[in-house]
């Protein structure tokens, strides 16, 4: 997130390179899993690749910048040619917060490794890492959100959907106003920030095996 009273054009050079890696590879694993499950529509719209330019919506990508939460242009697909149309829609959705997570372990897990070296000491690329971790972590995070048209919300229409098919309905048609409602009051933070450092703490676990081990 920028802080528009002590702006850095450097520090915004970093978020801007995090965030455009984020939401590709994000937008990219959605359409390549699609892909795989036997939907040609990501492909056909031009989706499989890692080009931001086919990934990015102007209004989430300004709002991951600058305020720390966002959504990239998401991924048309026709569930109907999933072999098992529920599945294949879940396997789709976690794709991408799975794929942002992934990311985010492995530039933590180099960061950390780095910052054990006493030879260490670009401070750019370790801001570089630092911004790839925390825009991964929060794009993961706030895409599992179960509120339209976000990925979480994606995976309880696909477990739940039969069971009250009118609630949903109705969830969706009013989901924009209780998306900006959670944003204004800050309760999305309340939420996402718990989450995220959570997410931390597992990868801590992890490096600090993964040094037990190598090192």
């Amino acid at each position: 997130m920028l802080n528009f009273r002590n702006f850095d054009l450097m520090t915004f050079l970093y978020q801007l390179l995090a965030l455009l890696i984020a939401f590709s590879f994000h937008e990219f694993a959605h359409a390549l899993v699609a892909d795989r499950l036997g939907d040609p529509t990501p492909r056909q719209q031009g989706r499989l690749t890692l080009d931001p330019m086919a990934h990015i919506d102007v209004v989430g990508f300004l709002l991951l910048l600058f305020a720390g939460f966002g959504w990239a242009k998401p991924v048309e697909i026709d569930p109907r040619n999933f072999k098992n149309r529920k599945w294949g829609d879940i396997l789709v959705s976690i794709a991408g917060p799975l794929t942002n997570l992934i990311i985010a372990l492995i530039a933590y897990t180099v960061l950390a490794f780095l910052s054990m070296s006493a030879s260490f000491d670009n401070q750019i690329i370790a801001n570089i890492l630092w911004a790839i971790v925390g825009l991964n972590i929060g794009l993961a995070v706030f895409n599992i959100l179960p509120i339209p048209p976000l990925d979480g919300y994606h995976v309880v229409k696909s477990l739940f959907f039969r069971y009250n098919v009118k609630f949903f309905w109705e969830f969706e048609r009013y989901s924009f106003i209780v998306l900006i409602i959670l944003i204004i009051t800050g309760i999305i933070g309340r939420i996402m920030n718990p989450l995220m450092s959570l997410v931390i703490n597992g990868m801590n676990v992890i490096v600090m095996a993964l040094y037990s081990i190598f090192f």
